[in-house]
Protein backbone atom coordinates (compact mmCIF):
# COMPACT_ATOMS: atom_id res chain seq x y z
CA UNK A 1 0.00 0.00 0.00
CA UNK A 2 1.36 3.43 -0.88
CA UNK A 3 2.03 6.06 1.77
CA UNK A 4 -0.86 8.16 0.43
CA UNK A 5 -3.27 5.24 0.81
CA UNK A 6 -1.99 4.52 4.32
CA UNK A 7 -2.56 8.12 5.37
CA UNK A 8 -6.03 8.24 3.80
CA UNK A 9 -6.95 4.92 5.45
CA UNK A 10 -5.75 6.28 8.78
CA UNK A 11 -7.87 9.39 8.39
CA UNK A 12 -10.91 7.20 7.67
CA UNK A 13 -10.31 5.24 10.89
CA UNK A 14 -10.15 8.44 12.89
CA UNK A 15 -8.00 9.21 15.87
CA UNK A 16 -5.30 11.74 16.53
CA UNK A 17 -2.37 12.84 14.40
CA UNK A 18 -0.01 11.56 17.11
CA UNK A 19 -1.57 8.09 17.05
CA UNK A 20 -1.56 7.93 13.25
CA UNK A 21 2.07 9.08 13.09
CA UNK A 22 3.05 6.32 15.55
CA UNK A 23 1.03 3.73 13.63
CA UNK A 24 2.67 4.71 10.33
CA UNK A 25 6.12 5.19 11.95
CA UNK A 26 6.25 8.72 10.54
CA UNK A 27 7.27 12.12 11.90
CA UNK A 28 4.29 14.30 12.76
CA UNK A 29 5.60 17.08 10.51
CA UNK A 30 5.85 14.66 7.57
CA UNK A 31 2.36 13.34 8.23
CA UNK A 32 0.93 16.87 8.44
CA UNK A 33 2.65 17.78 5.16
CA UNK A 34 1.07 14.72 3.52
CA UNK A 35 -2.36 15.57 4.94
CA UNK A 36 -2.03 19.16 3.72
CA UNK A 37 -1.04 17.88 0.26
CA UNK A 38 -3.94 15.41 0.19
CA UNK A 39 -6.35 18.20 1.15
CA UNK A 40 -4.99 20.61 -1.46
CA UNK A 41 -5.12 17.86 -4.10
CA UNK A 42 -8.79 17.18 -3.32
CA UNK A 43 -8.51 13.79 -1.59
CA UNK A 44 -9.43 15.21 1.82
CA UNK A 45 -11.56 18.08 2.99
CA UNK A 46 -11.61 19.89 6.30
CA UNK A 47 -14.83 18.91 8.05
CA UNK A 48 -16.74 21.38 10.18
CA UNK A 49 -16.06 21.18 13.88
CA UNK A 50 -18.92 20.74 16.28
CA UNK A 51 -18.83 22.49 19.62
CA UNK A 52 -20.61 21.36 22.75
CA UNK A 53 -21.60 24.92 23.67
CA UNK A 54 -25.29 25.66 24.16
CA UNK A 55 -25.40 29.02 22.38
CA UNK A 56 -24.06 30.02 18.99
CA UNK A 57 -22.42 33.08 20.57
CA UNK A 58 -20.44 30.92 23.00
CA UNK A 59 -19.67 28.41 20.25
CA UNK A 60 -18.15 31.18 18.13
CA UNK A 61 -15.96 32.13 21.07
CA UNK A 62 -14.82 28.52 21.56
CA UNK A 63 -14.48 27.35 17.96
CA UNK A 64 -14.42 30.51 15.85
CA UNK A 65 -11.48 32.05 14.03
CA UNK A 66 -10.61 34.22 17.04
CA UNK A 67 -10.33 31.26 19.41
CA UNK A 68 -6.78 30.34 18.40
CA UNK A 69 -7.80 26.69 18.09
CA UNK A 70 -5.68 24.65 15.73
CA UNK A 71 -7.98 21.63 15.80
CA UNK A 72 -8.96 20.31 12.38
CA UNK A 73 -10.96 17.31 11.32
CA UNK A 74 -10.61 15.78 7.89
CA UNK A 75 -12.98 13.71 5.77
CA UNK A 76 -12.47 11.85 2.53
CA UNK A 77 -13.81 13.43 -0.60
CA UNK A 78 -15.28 11.39 -3.43
CA UNK A 79 -11.88 11.56 -5.10
CA UNK A 80 -10.28 10.15 -1.94
CA UNK A 81 -12.83 7.35 -1.74
CA UNK A 82 -12.21 6.42 -5.36
CA UNK A 83 -8.45 6.44 -4.81
CA UNK A 84 -8.79 4.00 -1.88
CA UNK A 85 -11.03 1.57 -3.73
Amino acid sequence: MTAMKKVLSGVVKGGTIDALARELDMNISTLMAMIDFLASAGYLEIAGLQCSCQTSNLCEKCCGPESGSQTKMYALTLKGEQFLS
